[in-house]
């Protein structure tokens, strides 16, 4: 079996992957790009997905850094990001990554044709399109799909636990003028929102981000409290969606 090593901050998004990839690959993933490197060094996979925005060290170094390892440079490396603005793939494919997937990943066959054409050595094909899961209802029923209920349950407790986090987060940074800390805060949102349908979330914190960016304060005070009315307003229906799987073992 195949070997992929997935790095990845977010603990929602890397047990997404795992549940989309076990049955087809073996799957390691890490938290840090620190982690990953002496991982890869030590046990070097058949290709990696690498997210860009990590503590740390981001993307781009443990890229750079892979490309400089005689026994690591000739691995194909994902990006798997949320930074999926216009030219954003074209971008991390100049940067030396070998095919980008964006995430959300609402659609898992993006992924997985994105690591067989690796595997396989083709050329990366232009980016599909994904269309966003939906509400609540229909993010749940694919992770069901995907996964079983227990998997349901995990990635609701992940979201809510770290959405929770990272909002706080954003606060602080708010009240402290550290607009760069709000960005920091609100980009890893946008993918674990997606992940369980929480539409108005994911679209703040991608606001969050642009304004962060255009050093707006008084309109990021107004969207940092907006985001956290908007996840206030979605437990009940996220902890709701946990109680129609409730009863599954698996």
């Amino acid at each position: 079996m195949k070997k992929i090593t997935v790095v990845e901050d977010n603990p929602d998004n890397r047990l997404l992957v795992r549940v989309i990839l076990e049955p087809f690959y073996e799957v390691t993933d890490y938290e840090t790009g620190f982690a990953a490197l002496a991982g890869l060094q030590s046990q070097p996979p058949d290709a990696v997905l690498l997210d860009i925005s990590l503590p740390e060290m981001d993307g781009a170094e443990v890229l750079r850094r892979i490309r400089a390892n005689a026994q690591l440079k000739h691995l194909p490396v994902i990006a798997l990001t949320a930074h999926a603005m216009s030219g954003d793939r074209e971008k991390y494919l100049q940067a030396g990554f070998d095919d980008y997937v964006s995430k959300p990943i609402v659609d898992e066959a993006i992924l997985l044709d994105a690591i067989q054409r690796q595997l396989s050595g083709s050329p990366s094909a232009t980016a599909a399109v994904a269309t966003a899961p939906g509400e609540l209802e229909v993010a749940l029923e694919r992770l069901h799909r995907l996964g079983g209920g227990k998997f349901v349950r995990e990635m609701i407790d992940l979201f809510l636990d770290y959405a929770g986090s990272k909002i706080a987060e954003a606060r602080q940074a708010q009240m402290a003028g550290d607009g760069a800390g709000v960005a920091r805060a609100a980009h890893p949102l946008k993918s674990s929102a997606g992940n369980v349908g929480a539409t108005r979330v994911q679209e703040l914190a991608a606001q969050i981000e642009l304004s962060a960016e255009k050093k707006t304060s008084g309109e990021l005070y107004r969207l940092v409290g907006e985001l956290e009315t908007a996840f206030a307003e979605f437990k009940p229906k996220l902890a709701a969606g946990k109680k129609m799987f409730g009863n599954e073992k698996t």
